[in-house]
Parts: structure tokens; C-alpha cells; sequence
């Protein structure tokens, strides 16, 4: 019985010995003894670059995460957008504005718009809204739209002399004289 308890506590005593070999470094931010630690992998870059990286925290003075290898950070060129101003991405946010936001707004250049396109007699417009006709009406706010068919991407129902599509399409453009002119050299 002595023998076997002996062995019991050996065993025991060669894993807690193996567990806390002491080649453990904490997480990255975690502090020093902290149970947010982790064994990180050795580093084996000539340059002593850390072997894993991570981003850093926003608004953390003391991070750098913008690192390019063999560069220089202070080579890097300033940021230019400020908290309080919106950077433009290039993407449509939910498709662009509502056609009464564009026959409202004063910007400049290109715009996404987004309607329901009818075409009829007077010619195409974005609507805001369709009214409950067979074929449809423009119900709401409108817009004469052009130069349009060459990126159109939606089928189109007709009845009646009318054409509509059925679902919401968001043209980029200009907005000349209430008109918007779509420009297809512009990734719709």
C-alpha cells in the first residue's frame, strides 16, 4: 500500500513538474501572472519580430499595430479623417439615399439613389413608394432618372404601356437640373 501511494504521489509530482516548466509567457496585454496567460509560440523571426501579432486596443497609446516589416513607422503618412468626420468607404450604405433624401440633399457629384424604378409616357423615374394600381403609380417623392439601361440588373414587368421593377434598385449619379443622370462608368 506504501508502494502504491508512493508511486501515486511520483506520478503526480513528474506532471505538476512538466506543467510549470516556466517557459510560459502571459497573453499579449494580460498582465504578468494573471489567468489570462497563454504559452505563445516560440519566436523564430531573425528580426525578433513577434510571432503573433494582434490588433491593439482603441485608443491605446502604447500599441503598434501598423508595423511593416523592414519599414520605418514614422514613414507612414498621417491620418487624414478625424473621429468626427466619416472616411468614404466606395460602398453603398443600405443602397443609398431614399429618393426624397436625394431631391433634398445639397451635395455635389455622384450619389447612390435608391427606388422603385416605373417607366411610362413621361419617362423613367424613381419613385419612393408604389400606389396600389394595376399597372403601378409613383407614389411619394419622384425622380426623373437617365442613362439608366445599361445598368439596369433587375427584370422588369410591363402591363398597359408601363414598366416597373419589382423590387428596389439603387442608380449612382448626378442630380442635373432634378434629373438623376446615371453615370455607368461608376461600379453600380
Amino acid at each position: 500500500m506504501k508502494m502504491s501511494l508512493m508511486a501515486v504521489f511520483t506520478v503526480l509530482a513528474l506532471v505538476a513538474a512538466a506543467c510549470g516548466s516556466g517557459n510560459e509567457q502571459a497573453a499579449p496585454g494580460a498582465p504578468a501572472g494573471s489567468d489570462q496567460s497563454s504559452v505563445l509560440p516560440p519566436n523564430s523571426n531573425p528580426d525578433d519580430t513577434p510571432a503573433v501579432a494582434g490588433a491593439c486596443i482603441a485608443d491605446e497609446p502604447d500599441c503598434d499595430d501598423t508595423a511593416v516589416p523592414g519599414g520605418d513607422p514614422s514613414d507612414l503618412p498621417p491620418p487624414t479623417d478625424t473621429p468626427d468626420e466619416p472616411s468614404p468607404t466606395g460602398m453603398l450604405v443600405d443602397g443609398g439615399l431614399s429618393v426624397a433624401d436625394a431631391l433634398a440633399t445639397d451635395a455635389t457629384g455622384v450619389i447612390a439613389v435608391k427606388g422603385l424604378l416605373l417607366i411610362d409616357e413621361q419617362g423613367a423615374r424613381l419613385c419612393e413608394l408604389f400606389a396600389e394600381s394595376a399597372p403601378p403609380l409613383c407614389g411619394g417623392a419622384s425622380i426623373l432618372v437617365t442613362n439608366y439601361e445599361e445598368v439596369l440588373s433587375v427584370p422588369l414587368t410591363s402591363a398597359q404601356g408601363v414598366s416597373w421593377a419589382d423590387q428596389l434598385v439603387s442608380f449612382l449619379g448626378e442630380i442635373v437640373d432634378g434629373t438623376l443622370v446615371v453615370d455607368p462608368t461608376v461600379a453600380q
